[in-house]
């Protein structure tokens, strides 16, 4: 049990101020996410209990925290709601069985060893993604911020909300303003405090005070007291199948947020973390989740930052947090009578603004533009058209953009006709004939999707010369792997060059690289040697 190997007695103060401050934070966004998923706001915080308990217990990260997030809420409506009708009476079972479907993806990533594919989406696609998610938030909640009557898309409920204006309750629209403008305010100012729970309370108690359900403002009425029960929920081969896409798309932001939280909080505090350890435990409260009327389960990135705050150490925070709240479910909930309804919208669109990624986007604009339009188009998409679809186009774009990459990397000629670049100048030894002379630099290994690039780059650079070219030489030092389509590419120009009485060296071969250049004989039609000088003084002898 990691939760118990090598805990130190010291830990456990920081530990349990910890956990108390988590559940402070995590009560009120767990209510805020149920209600994005479309559940009861009780299953916001049965998100907390036994799968956080379960996680603590398998996961090798000390410090994440876990629960209801607001990317994998909005997941989870778009899976379900394309199967069966939110509010429906088979709601909440078809997200049982997806939570169980995405349980068995994240176990089926474990076993197979893919905690890489945390990778696949790029942090400015990512923070695109997280943006969109924002934006579909914000407009999402408007409306019950405003006592205004929406439905359907986001754009749906923005027109609604713009056309509907004139009919603003003006009860519900303080109550929401409220709230929002207290928790970012807080946040900013006060970042240690439970900006959330503290809104909740004040504006809640602002309710009572006023009459607002007297003034047409809606509450959140009655929540069920206890702790849920474990049910296993019934499905068909017909639902699954409609249902594994969207599993799919919740593991992958699963593991991309989990893991990129997980790893950002153990290089600070200086221990190792395994994500493909911690897919296990993500499977296991997904299905712990499922099974007692939770959904999607994932890593908070503001919930671990304040319990890293609070001076926790280990995964003891998480069952401080579930205890916490099965105490207030057995003993409290009679309190969510006074919320209304606006109040949570508020959080909600507070949490929303937070998302949206502004600091960030900027930063990658001014570093690179591609990657910026890459982002944008992520969040269009999520906000827009749907989460799902967005999370499959980030893993795309992703892909692509790395594959642009590969495809033309950086790469530099260092000698020709003549010229030698600055940074080969002290390699050189003085005197060394360059006149045709060719070395030229790939910056990334030789494969098929990059091999036909490397062939047009180097034959150009050889008939463009002014001086004819005698020997070139290749500088293969980010070459850590050459496949089938790179060796037979360097066997064309080794054979063409020899017809025309140019010889072909390569430099600074990996080991992996070399033995893949062996085996395929390309010893016999060019010149392998260990360094870069050394191919140099070969060539222009």
């Amino acid at each position: 049990m990691s939760l118990l190997t090598g805990y130190r007695r010291e830990w456990l103060r920081g530990d349990l101020v910890a956990g108390v401050t988590v559940t402070a934070i995590a009560i009120p966004e767990s209510l805020g996410y149920a209600s994005i998923a479309g559940l009861p706001v009780q299953t916001g915080l049965y998100c907390a209990l036994l799968p956080a308990i379960l996680f603590a217990l398998v996961a090798s990260t000390r410090q994440l925290v876990v629960g209801a997030d607001s990317a994998t809420a909005a997941l989870v409506a778009a899976g379900t709601g394309a199967v069966v009708a939110a509010g429906s009476a088979g709601y909440a079972g078809t997200v049982a069985v997806l939570g169980l479907l995405t349980a068995c993806v994240l176990l089926l990533m474990g076993v197979a060893r893919l905690g890489f594919l945390a990778d696949l989406i790029s942090q400015p696609v990512l923070a695109g993604f997280l943006s969109g998610v924002g934006v579909s938030l914000v407009i999402g909640k408007l409306p019950g911020m405003l006592g205004i009557e929406a439905s359907g898309t986001t754009w749906d409920k923005l027109v609604a909300t713009v056309t509907n204006l004139g009919h603003v309750n003006a009860a519900s629209a303080v109550l929401s303003l409220g709230v929002v403008v207290t928790m970012l305010v807080m946040e900013r100012v006060l970042p240690r405090l439970p900006a959330a729970l503290l809104a909740v309370v004040a504006f809640s108690v602002l309710g009572v005070l006023i009459g607002a359900q007297g003034h047409g403002v809606s509450m959140v009425g009655d929540v069920p007291a206890g702790l849920p029960s474990l049910t296993f929920p019934s499905f068909s081969s017909d639902e699954l199948t409609r249902l594994v896409g969207s599993a799919a798309a919740i593991a992958v932001v699963i593991l991309a947020q989990s893991a990129a939280v997980a790893r950002s909080f153990a290089t600070k505090n200086g221990y190792r973390d395994d994500t493909n350890r911690d897919l296990y435990a993500l499977a296991a409260a997904n299905t712990g989740s499922a099974l007692t009327g939770g959904f999607a389960i994932n890593g908070s990135p503001p919930r671990t930052a304040a319990g890293d705050g609070a001076g926790s150490r280990s995964q003891l925070v998480n069952v401080v947090m579930a205890l916490v709240i099965g105490v207030v479910l057995l003993f409290a909930t009679g309190l969510f009578e006074y919320l209304p309804s606006p109040v949570l919208d508020g959080v909600v669109f507070a949490i929303g603004v937070g998302l949206v990624k502004v600091a960030q986007l900027r930063a990658i604009k001014r570093i690179r533009l591609f990657e910026f339009g890459a982002a944008m188009l992520a969040l269009v998409v999520v906000a827009f058209v749907g989460v799902e679809q967005g999370i499959l186009l980030a893993v795309l774009v992703s892909l692509v953009d790395r594959l642009r990459r590969q495809y033309q990397p950086h790469d530099q000629v260092l000698v020709a006709d003549g010229e030698v670049a600055p940074r080969l100048l002290d390699r050189v030894a003085p005197g060394t004939p360059m006149d045709g002379l060719l070395v030229y630099r790939f910056g990334t290994g030789l494969f098929f999707e990059n091999a036909a690039h490397f062939d047009v780059r180097v034959r150009e650079l050889v008939s463009s010369a002014t001086v004819p070219v005698r020997a070139v030489v290749l500088d293969a030092a980010a070459m850590d792997d050459i496949d089938f389509s790179g060796t037979e590419v360097l066997r064309r120009q080794a054979e063409d060059f020899a017809a025309r009485d140019i010889r072909l060296f390569v430099a600074e071969l990996s080991s992996d690289a070399e033995g893949c250049v062996r085996r395929a004989g390309l010893d016999q039609v060019l010149s392998i040697v260990p360094r870069l000088e050394q191919a140099i003084a070969a060539a222009s002898s």
